[in-house]
């Protein structure tokens, strides 16, 4: 007598998530955990998943299209942030890149986020849970179709200065919850900021005199005057990243480019400090004690050296109030040489060119001086005292 075999099972949301980012199919992964939110609009693991997979691409693409032009990542503070120690493979035969190119990026870089916020909105705080190992999700960062980073790897570079191990690479799984997925939006909104403010403005000097230091092969008249053999005195390389770097801090006077993306940056900084305060109201809520990626204060957290307390969640909820209070121009901040404060919704929100020297000194900053009260800086100083010194890198990881 023969049994005829039952139907297979279908895999699960999660399941379908790990399965596609571990062999980084990535655009198959999105299109299977798609087609199940548009039958089962309410499935939480679905809707999780198909933002995890949408993070992905979004990582991939940024990633691919500074591979395409040859990013090296920058050693001067002046011009290095967080986002730029994305671990690019390195590119044998780069494409020239113009200024436009580098506004596309940013711009893709939007849209890529976009997606992801919009596809975890509807989760809300419903409850969710999705373990996922790092050291096994696969990324195409150069494009070539071989997924041979990780996004421990990412995570390494970006958030631990590229201190990572190999080791810790397999030990470290996720157990993504809504929490993270709060942390995560809220991490898209400050992603977001960033690139509407240079989206924003115009800043095609600034690329033409720095732009050769993140790209090889950038289309500017001094990158070809470079590349010509030099006559000078000075022509070590060290000379001129500084004179670069001079220049460019001089040329950080960005007229408006696009003057309908100027409330951007600050409506997206305002949703960040909105979504983190719903983030720890949600983990605070947590019980269970499972691979948290942010714990509560009962609760261990799989990131080395990194301790959450009540005192430092209550720290960065005063924080987050505070930015709130100064983004709604309801506060503001303090000028080293005014008695006034100056009002930094209007200044993000002006179509005055943006010079950096020039506000630091005072001279361009006096439009935006006003009476009200202003952020104290004792204030700031009590509320970073509870991360005993290691406020940015706590900034960093729970934004």
């Amino acid at each position: 007598m023969t049994l005829a075999a039952g139907p297979a099972l279908a895999a699960t949301p999660v399941e379908l998530t790990q399965k596609h980012l571990y062999a980084g199919s990535i655009a198959e992964g999105e299109k299977a955990l798609a087609a199940i939110v548009a039958k089962k609009p309410d499935d939480a693991e679905a809707i999780a998943g198909l933002g995890l997979i949408r993070l992905a691409k979004a990582t991939e693409h940024f990633s691919q299209a500074l591979y395409r032009y040859g990013f090296q990542p920058p050693h001067d503070p002046v011009v290095s942030v967080p986002l730029m120690a994305m671990p690019v493979p390195p590119n044998p035969s780069p494409e020239v890149i113009r200024y436009e190119d580098a506004r596309a990026i940013l711009q893709t870089l939007v849209d890529d986020l976009d997606a992801v916020d919009r596809t975890l909105q509807p989760l809300g705080d419903r409850p969710v849970k999705l373990p996922m190992a790092m050291g096994r999700v696969k990324l195409d960062l150069a494009g070539n179709g071989r997924g041979q980073a990780t996004l421990y790897d990412v995570y390494s570079a970006v958030l631990l200065g590229g201190q990572g191990t190999p080791a810790n690479a397999g030990k470290l799984v996720i157990a993504f919850d809504t929490g993270d997925v709060l942390w995560l939006r809220a991490y898209t909104h400050v992603l977001r900021a960033g690139a509407e403010f240079l989206l924003a403005r115009d800043w095609h000097r600034s690329f033409d005199a720095a732009g050769h230091l993140l790209f090889p092969r950038t289309d500017s008249p001094l990158a070809a005057a470079l590349a010509l053999p030099t006559q000078g005195l000075f022509t070590g390389a060290e000379d001129g990243r500084i004179a670069d770097g001079i220049a460019w801090i001089h040329l950080l006077n960005w007229p408006a480019a696009e003057p309908e993306r100027l409330p951007r940056a600050r409506e997206h900084l305002l949703a960040a400090a909105t979504l983190s305060q719903e983030m720890w109201a949600s983990i605070r809520a947590e019980t269970d004690n499972d691979r948290e990626w942010l714990p509560n204060a009962r609760q261990a957290s799989l990131i080395p050296g990194m301790t959450i307390t009540d005192e430092r969640i209550d720290s960065w909820l005063s924080l987050m109030a505070e930015s709130e209070a100064i983004l709604n121009g309801d506060k503001l901040l303090p000028h080293w040489r005014f008695e006034q404060g100056f009002n930094l919704r209007r200044l993000l929100e002006s179509p005055q060119p943006f010079d950096l020297v020039l506000l630091l000194t005072g001279t361009d900053m006096v439009p935006f001086l006003e009476d009200g009260p202003v952020s104290e800086r004792t204030f700031w100083e009590q509320a970073t005292d509870a991360f005993e010194g290691e406020f940015l890198s706590f900034a960093v990881w729970i934004n």
